[in-house]
């Protein structure tokens, strides 16, 4: 029996009746009805099903007693079904948050794989987001950034890593899950855990978590260490030698820049910069 598809009709309030009207039932049809309504992202819930295709919850109430039992004839858990209707905006936006700080998969395709299935069904509706970019935004997220690292080939996240090494950024887990928390939930599916990531990308990650908690007077050591190996000062230089050094020495609670560092690292006596 070929089943009907729940695209491309012309009745917008009831987008089955025409496609659906007079249609002769079976009990294998009510079920392939059913997961279709599903896959297309159909609520299920029975009060839905009444607003929207009463032929067939009043079918499948026929052949299976219940509605309930229906859904669950067609491999579809009732009681999912059922969350759709909790699924408030508030609460897809506080979820949302939680699981892009744990780190999941917010893609459109990851979340639909995943149990939360019925949020992201709930949050695509008119009355609330529309869109699952739109729910994505609405919790304060960039949804270009997580579709672009979710879209990357496993050496475009390896440049990524390079790139924002040399750009002194900080590389330990727990900022990234701060400040690119899509590109570190990629690189921990595609390889394993975040540091295996920065391994591949030819980067000591142990050195990288036993990051040093910057003061003045560290920096301004590490700068005189670098001139007594004959590293020339530059910007351009430490930035690649030692990013980690020239990012710290930039920021406003330390230095403010590259040249006031070198500038305090000459001035203070070498009795301040002992360990």
């Amino acid at each position: 029996m070929e089943t009907i598809k729940p695209t491309g009709t012309t009745n917008e309030v009831n987008p089955f009746l025409d496609s659906n009207r007079n249609r002769s039932w079976t009990q294998e049809g009510v079920l392939e009805e059913i997961r279709a309504w599903q896959t297309a992202g159909k609520p299920l819930y029975s009060h839905h099903m009444r607003q929207n295709f009463q032929e067939l919850l009043a079918a499948g109430i026929r052949y299976y007693g219940s509605w309930r039992q229906a859904v669950e004839a067609a491999g579809i858990a009732y009681d999912d079904v059922r969350k759709y209707r909790a699924w408030s905006k508030e609460r897809i936006v506080k979820t949302i948050q939680k699981l892009h700080a744990e780190g999941a998969d917010l893609s459109f395709r990851g979340m639909m794989l995943s149990k939360y299935a019925p949020m992201v069904y709930a949050a695509i509706r008119p009355n609330h987001f529309g869109s699952w970019k739109d729910a994505l935004t609405a919790s304060g997220l960039a949804a270009e950034e997580i579709y672009r690292y979710k879209s990357w080939e496993d050496e475009n996240i390896i440049d990524e890593i390079r790139r924002l090494s040399s750009e002194g950024a900080d590389l330990s887990s727990k900022k990234m899950d701060e400040t690119a928390n899509s590109l570190i939930a990629t690189a921990r599916r595609r390889f394993g855990s975040w540091g295996e990531a920065v391994r591949r990308a030819g980067l000591d990650y142990d050195q990288i978590r036993r990051r040093k908690r910057w003061t003045n007077e560290m920096i301004a050591r590490d700068i005189r260490d670098l001139h007594e190996q004959g590293v020339p000062l530059t910007s351009t230089e430490v930035r690649q030698k030692n990013p980690a050094l020239f990012a710290a020495a930039c920021k406003q609670r330390f230095f403010g820049s590259w040249v006031n560092a070198v500038k305090a690292a000459q001035a203070l006596p070498a009795v301040a910069l002992k360990s």
